[in-house]
């Protein structure tokens, strides 16, 4: 059981990883702007998932680095959703 607890943890870091270079590089090409919800949005479920991953860890730094991008990236996404 701990190794399969440990595995998910893993998945889930690497999810957030996957997301925050996924809306990252889009921006950077282009292809999404960096006020679309797509973008905001990409990057709310990325910091979310690497604050839990950080949180794993005890990786303090990580954590508070990605729960002020989380906020931040809320303010963002509320900012676009009303108006």
């Amino acid at each position: 059981m701990l190794s399969l607890r440990k595995y998910i943890q893993e998945a889930i870091g690497w999810a957030g990883a996957l997301f925050s270079l996924s809306a990252f590089s889009l921006n950077s090409l282009n292809v999404i702007g960096s006020q679309s919800i797509q973008y905001l949005l990409m990057n709310v479920i990325g910091c979310f998932c690497l604050i839990i991953y950080a949180v794993f860890k005890k990786a303090h730094a990580s954590w508070v680095l990605n729960s002020i991008w989380l906020l931040m990236t809320a303010v963002a996404l509320a900012k676009v959703l009303l108006g």
